[in-house]
């Protein structure tokens, strides 16, 4: 407690050499952040969309409609370990308003198997049964509707369904905002397989495990996006963008550890007097060391708060807000640096005779 009461006492004193350590280190805090900061958020950005529903979304279509797309597989790949959910689409077809006919606006409407919810959220009325529509709440007005109800006709006249209320689409299932859903009926095959992944890196395990359950009869027919690939593409974008972040952070406290070196030193030189007395009056070296090490670790915390809040004010302002995280270690290793860079300066200072010290004019 005495050693950092003085320490403190010393940092007033030398106000010079205490703001240019405070500078110096604010400036290798505010440069870190305003640079790898950056590079810091694009990352933190990439890997929260790469979590979004959408980035995780794996489809299978069956072209050649081999019927291996049922309600029977679609349970099966509900319960693979790495599937958050899994929905099986039938073909799409064109849909008007029945109480209009064939000069009404034209909607895209597709048969859902299993949970319709799983789909849309319901915003009005219920969820239908087999043979039952619903109807996307942007589209309403295009068909005429000011609530769901009547029915949906397709355009050859010869089928209908009794609209039961209006969703809106769920993540990854934005496209289908466009139209309408329609409750499956038994046996109706599905064309399309929509399975949301947990993780991205899982992809290619999970296409495998998916593709082995429906077994296609022809792999030809059958047409497979997976987001695989994007996973690798963002995992080499975030290795790149670490390797020169760890560089350029590398490069910047090295120059401020530097600068704080010859600020340290030039203040032991100009003080040598003064540490000398210390001596004389029995300080040991390594208390001395300590002294002149808590002095400069003193006044590099300010500059490091300083350079950081200001650094992070500065990024959240132009749009790239830096993790707080990062931000935070940013600056212990900014104060590390100035207090490591002080150790040499002050440990010099420690072995340098107090009596011709004290002799010199």
């Amino acid at each position: 407690m005495a050693l950092m009461r003085e320490a403190w006492a010393t940092a007033w004193a030398a106000k010079v050499s205490s703001l240019l350590t405070i500078v110096v280190v604010a400036a290798m805090c505010f440069a870190s952040i305003v640079t790898v900061g950056r590079s810091a958020s694009a990352a933190a950005e990439v890997a929260a969309r790469m979590e979004q529903a959408g980035a995780r979304r794996l489809s299978v279509v069956d072209t050649r409609e081999g019927g291996f797309i049922n309600p029977r597989t679609l349970g099966v790949v509900v319960e693979v370990s790495t599937v958050e959910s899994a929905n099986a689409l039938g073909a799409p077809f064109d849909a008007v308003n029945g109480v209009i006919g064939r000069g009404g606006e034209r909607v895209p409407v597709w048969p859902v198997l299993g949970d319709v919810e799983n789909v849309g959220s319901l915003v009005r009325g219920r969820l239908p049964q087999p043979g039952e529509a619903l109807v996307s709440a942007d589209r309403l007005r295009a068909l005429s509707l000011a609530e769901p109800v009547g029915f949906l006709q397709t355009v050859d006249g010869l089928s209908s369904y009794p609209i039961v209320g209006a969703y809106r689409a769920r993540p990854p299932f934005e496209d289908l905002a466009a139209g309408g859903l329609v409750a499956a009926l038994p046996g109706t095959p599905g064309r399309e397989l929509r399975v949301v992944i947990d993780d991205v890196t899982s992809a290619g395990p999970t296409v495998t495990a998916i593709l082995s359950t429906l077994a296609p009869p022809d792999a030809q027919g059958v047409q497979v996006e997976s987001p695989a690939a994007l996973a690798e593409t963002a995992k080499d974008l975030n290795a790149q963008m670490a390797g020169f972040g760890r560089t350029l952070l590398l490069l910047i406290l090295a120059a401020g550890g530097f600068f704080v070196a010859s600020v340290v030193l030039s203040d032991v030189l100009i003080r040598r007097r003064d540490l000398g007395r210390r001596r004389t009056l029995g300080i040991s070296r390594p208390d001395l060391v300590a002294l002149v090490t808590v002095r400069t670790l003193v006044t590099a915390l300010v500059g490091g708060l300083l350079g950081c809040v200001g650094g992070w004010v500065v990024n959240l302002t132009t749009g790239f807000p830096t993790p707080v995280d990062f931000t935070a270690g940013v600056g212990v290793l900014a104060v590390l640096v100035a207090a490591v860079a002080a150790l040499p300066p002050a440990t010099y200072a420690a072995q340098l005779d107090p009596v011709n010290v004290m002799r010199t004019p």
